[in-house]
């Protein structure tokens, strides 16, 4: 068959139209970030910041989705039951990555197996608040001494089993040899609120959340889990310094997408995340908040977040993590 040049001319231009067209479908193709807590928490804020920056970095629409539930499971679910096209993304913490199969044996999905890590989008350090004066500790030590002088009778907000402020009491109350009775609550908010009214005495709140709190006197601060004291709080000592190094654990949060995903739709979303996160502007606005960047090569990121996951799993076993 022979092709006279309008025939070559017509097809290459028609070719020419159709890469267009499928780059701009794919450029129209809003990216969602399923963030499976409330809105206003660490999760969200981290999503949210992700979502600017990649929407820049990728020149297409990022919205953030909240469904909470369930300890995640409910938003996790979502992702791993959306199609594997690259266009949903979920908000993973470590939590729901390493202590949520201990307490949910019998979920449909699995974290390690269903999802791929794309990136850290941030580490979020927890403070130990108290209500400025109703126990009348002036530090962790005084809190240990008075919950062993009342055993069973204090009391802690957490966010639900496997949340950040349950993990890091668990582990004081084992390494400090105390008892105390877990409050649970649906976030951030009213579990601070309940602490700053004297209702619950103690929570492991998020730094994102409690810095203001603690800054304008309605919480106290008695230790932060960072390895390093908080530049916007200095005068709190780390859990290492008051004598419980167990404690001083990295709490981070990651986008992840599913397993069957396109190796090139994963490597383009883990580079363009990696621009984001690495940018000078992003992690100042992580500090901003109290949070920390944690930036790992897109290539090995998610063999990090599978040893950090056994690190993790190894400790909500020792804590005595159960079936809920």
């Amino acid at each position: 068959m022979q092709f006279n040049r309008r025939d070559v001319l017509k097809s290459t231009a028609l070719g020419l139209l159709a890469t267009h067209s499928l780059a701009r479908a794919n450029a129209d193709k809003t990216l969602r970030i399923v963030v499976p807590f409330a809105a206003g928490g660490p999760g969200d804020f981290s999503a949210r910041l992700a979502a600017i920056y990649l929407a820049k970095e990728l020149e297409q629409t990022v919205i953030v989705e909240n469904k909470p539930g369930a300890g995640g499971n409910i938003g996790a679910q979502m992702v791993a039951d959306a199609p594997p096209d690259g266009s949903t993304v979920l908000l993973n913490t470590v939590g729901m990555q390493a202590i949520n199969p201990l307490m949910y044996p019998n979920l449909r999905f699995s974290p390690t197996r269903d999802f791929q890590t794309l990136g850290i989008v941030s580490v979020v350090p927890n403070v130990l608040v108290v209500h400025p004066g109703k126990l009348g500790v002036g530090s962790l030590a005084e809190l240990v001494e008075l919950a062993k002088q009342k055993p069973g009778t204090l009391t802690y907000a957490t966010f639900g089993s496997g949340s950040s402020p349950h993990i890091y009491a668990a582990l004081l109350l084992k390494n400090a040899g105390i008892d105390a009775v877990g409050v649970p609550y649906k976030g951030s908010a009213p579990a601070a609120t309940d602490v700053m009214a004297g209702n619950v005495d103690f929570l492991f709140d998020s730094m994102t959340t409690s810095l203001g709190q603690i800054q304008g006197g309605r919480l106290k601060g008695l230790a932060i889990t960072s390895a390093e004291r908080a530049p916007q709080l200095p005068a709190i000592p780390t859990m290492q310094e008051c004598g419980y190094p167990a404690v001083n654990l990295r709490f981070w949060l990651s986008l992840q997408i599913h397993a069957r995903t396109p190796a090139p739709a994963v490597q383009k979303l883990r580079q363009a995340l990696y621009r984001s996160i690495t940018n000078p502007e992003y992690i100042a606005a992580l500090q901003a908040r109290g949070a920390q960047g944690m930036a790992i090569a897109p290539d090995k990121v998610h063999a990090f977040v599978l040893k950090d996951t056994e690190h993790w799993a190894l400790l909500g076993k020792q804590i005595d993590i159960r079936p809920v």
